[in-house]
């Protein structure tokens, strides 16, 4: 099999041909009080996750270590995430978030994980949207469209992704409201 985002063999074709698919989709909005600026300063730093707070009650997603694979502000760059497994104590599970758009006037970003992300969750592509607000406030979207194939459970797999978009919604918010709604990027 090749490496990349994209890649897949004929023997995995044939698995999607025989399992029975699910079509997922998850969806949230949340407040970040800080300005929209700012705000996407900090999304659009796609290796820079020191804004998550690491307290989904899955131990399974706890972060270790991210770091970015790809040029700063350059599309597309992949954000990895590496996290606990939850089935194999001191095994790492790889996550490779793929930005394939950005768009800085409109505020509106696309991205794709690598699949497994989930047990058995395929095709993950997700939008995070910013719209500005009054008071220097700014909404923030998520919504995803995703598959799940067997053994993977759709409605335990959309309740994780948005307990997640949920606690996004937090560590953002959280995050600038310490440094006075000022995102500084690392240089």
């Amino acid at each position: 099999m090749h490496e990349g985002a994209f890649a897949f063999s004929f023997d995995e074709m044939e698995i999607f041909d025989m399992t029975a698919i699910q079509r997922g989709r998850a969806q949230r909005e949340g407040i970040i009080e800080a300005d929209i600026d700012n705000t996407w300063a900090l999304l659009t730093d796609w290796g820079n996750m020191d804004w998550w707070g690491n307290d989904l009650e899955q131990g399974a997603m706890t972060a270790a270590r991210t770091y970015l694979e790809g040029e700063k502000g350059q599309v597309p760059r992949t954000k990895v995430i590496e996290r606990e497994s939850g089935d194999e104590p001191g095994v790492a599970h790889v996550n490779r978030e793929v930005l394939i758009h950005e768009d800085p006037v409109a505020h509106r970003l696309y991205y794709i994980c690598s699949n497994g992300l989930l047990l058995g969750v395929h095709n993950y592509l997700a939008s995070w949207t910013l719209d500005a607000l009054e008071g220097g406030r700014c909404r923030m979207a998520i919504t995803a469209q995703f598959d799940v194939l067997e053994p993977g459970q759709l409605e335990e797999a959309r309740g994780i992704f948005e307990a997640v978009y949920e606690l996004i919604f937090k560590g953002v918010s959280g995050y600038l409201v310490k440094r006075g709604g000022t995102y500084i990027p690392a240089e």
